[in-house]
Parts: structure tokens; sequence; C-alpha cells
């Protein structure tokens, strides 16, 4: 029977004298343990790991599956949440609730849905956030996408819980913007009360220099508020798509530097419901603004203010009654 034992040993001795005839390796004292040696050689043979500059962060569950750089993924466990940052600084954070899912792609993109750790009951929120910011997360200037609670902007100090929300910004926001993007859920996102459910937000274009600039739904219930143009400040009240603080408002803004709001004011006590307001300028530089709904706190339901071209501004019009239009210019 062959001495499995010897063959072992004499494997390992072939190995050893092959490292130490190799050129340029240096060895210590014949006297001391070889296999020792063996490990040291092999050790400093081996190259340092590069990091791979990855930047990419997934984590489910509270179970954090990819970590790669400083991309930051965030949810807690038995809450099901799905969050995925890729990019420098990117941070996705899904929490708060049950089944919430956050997407955070491009250099210190933010998205967070839910919300807060240590609240409950904001469940199936989703927020994206797709494109670059030009200043870092923890500047807390909440650029991005946020659907659910207002204790996701704990700055704002706003209430309120959110429920079935989508909140989507897609495009890059510049150096001196603060809370622009989209955002969808409750007042509390924007510094008030209310609860707000089945909101959708979706910001498409470039933000810069500028507050509240992008696509805002939020304390109400199933509103929506989009925004397809770049927007920046110019010393006006901001540009952006406001809908809610009532129920099934839309407000939509197609163009550049316009401003668009449908449903209640600020006041979550006075509300509007069923109103539309839209601005349609894909090739104007002025901006125009629609503005539908409750006006001087007196509420206004079912209204319709609606912009088509440059420089045009239906405030008051179509505010404060219902069943109020206001359309601009006028074409008959």
């Amino acid at each position: 029977m062959v001495n499995r034992r010897g063959i072992a040993r004499l494997g390992m001795l072939a190995i050893g004298a092959a490292l130490a005839s190799a050129p340029g390796m240096a060895w210590a004292d014949s006297s001391t343990d070889w296999l020792s040696s063996i490990d040291g050689a092999l050790a400093g043979a081996l190259p340092a790991a590069d990091p791979s500059g990855l930047n990419l962060a997934i984590s489910f569950d509270g179970i954090p599956l990819v970590q790669d750089g400083n991309a930051t993924a965030t949810t807690l466990s038995g809450e099901y949440g799905l969050a995925i940052a890729y990019g420098d600084g990117a941070s996705a954070t899904a929490e708060g609730g049950t089944g919430n899912y956050a997407l955070a792609d491009g250099t210190n993109a933010e998205a967070g849905a839910g919300g807060a750790a240590g609240s409950s009951g904001n469940n199936f929120n989703t927020a994206m956030d797709i494109g670059n910011n030009q200043t870092a997360v923890t500047d807390g200037d909440y650029n991005g996408a946020y659907a659910g609670a207002g204790s996701l902007i704990p700055d704002e100090g706003g209430q309120g819980s959110g429920s079935f929300n989508t909140a989507i910004d897609i495009g890059n926001n510049g150096t001196g913007a603060s809370q622009v993007g989209a955002h969808a859920g409750s007042g509390g996102l924007e510094g008030l009360g209310d609860d707000g459910n089945h909101e959708f937000a979706f910001d498409f274009g470039n933000n810069s220099n500028g507050f509240a600039e992008g696509a805002v739904s939020v304390g109400g219930n199933n509103d929506i508020a989009s925004y397809l143009g770049n927007a920046a400040n110019d010393g006006s009240n901001g540009h952006w798509a406001y809908a809610g603080f009532g129920d099934n408002d839309i407000a939509n803004v197609v163009g550049n530097n316009s401003f668009a709001a449908s449903g209640g004011g600020f006041d979550p006590a006075v509300v509007g419901n069923n109103d539309i307001a839209t601005v349609f300028d894909p090739f104007g530089t002025l901006g125009s603004t629609a503005v539908a709904g409750e006006g001087f706190d007196i509420p206004g339901n079912f209204d319709l203010a609606a912009v088509f071209g440059d420089g045009f501004d239906t405030f008051p019009g179509a505010t404060g009654g219902n069943f109020l239009v206001e359309i601009l210019p006028m074409l008959f």
C-alpha cells in the first residue's frame, strides 16, 4: 500500500525547494520552520486588493447584500424594504413601514421612501432619484426623491404619514438647490401637516440654485404633479408643479421656469378637490403660471387653469370658487 503521508510530505518538500530556488526570493535561516517561510513568501508575492470604485450598496430587510465604496443603502429588519444606491456618495433609505423601495443612482443621489427610523405605518412607498447632485447628502439639502411621511425630511419639522406614494426625480440638481426634485406623500415633506396617500410626483429636468423646484404632490389623496423642464431660481417663488391638500388634483408643467398649482394652498384646513392646473410652454424663456383651486383661504373645487404659451398668469382667475375656468391665451 502506498504511504500517503510520505507522499504528502515529499510534495510539500518539493514545493519548498522550488520556492527556495526561485530568483529574488529571500529566505531566513534554514533552521527556522520552512512551512512558515512558505506562508510568508506567498503573502508577500500576492498584490494588495485594489478598491473597485464601484460605489454600490444594496440592502433588503435589514440585510446588507452589497457594500462597495461610499454609497449607502439602509433598510430595517422585518419591514421588507429594498434600498439600492449606486454612485459616489449616493444614499438610499427604505424604512419606517412595510415594503418601501428606494433607488439612488448618481453622484450624491438621494432617495428616501417610507419614514424615519423608528416610525411605522408608512407602507409601499417608492422613491427614485436618477441623476447627479452637486451637494452631498450630508449637507441636509434633501435634493432628490422622497415618498412617504414628513419625518423623511426632519429639518422641515412636518408631521403626517404617507403610504402608496411615488416620487421620481430624473435629472441633475445644482449648487445652491434645496429641497428640489420630487416629493410625494405627507404635507410634512413641505413643513406642514396632514397625511398623504396614493400621491405621485414626477420631475424630469435639471434644477439649480433654488428652493422647492420640481414636482410636489402632498397632503391629500390621489394627486398628481409632474414637471418636465428645467428650473432655475430667478428671484421668484420657485418653479414647480404642486398638487395637494385636497384629493384628485393634477398639476402639470411642460416647459422651463414655470409654476402650476392645484388643490389647496399651504393651509391643510383649506383644501381644494378635483382641480387641474397646467402649463404648456415647451419653447418659452419667461415661464408661465397656472393656479386652480383654493384662493385666499377660500376653498375651490372642480377648477381648471390652463396656460398655452409664455409669460401668462392665470392667478387668481380659477381660484376661490367652484367650477371656475381660466385658459390663456384665449383662442376664441
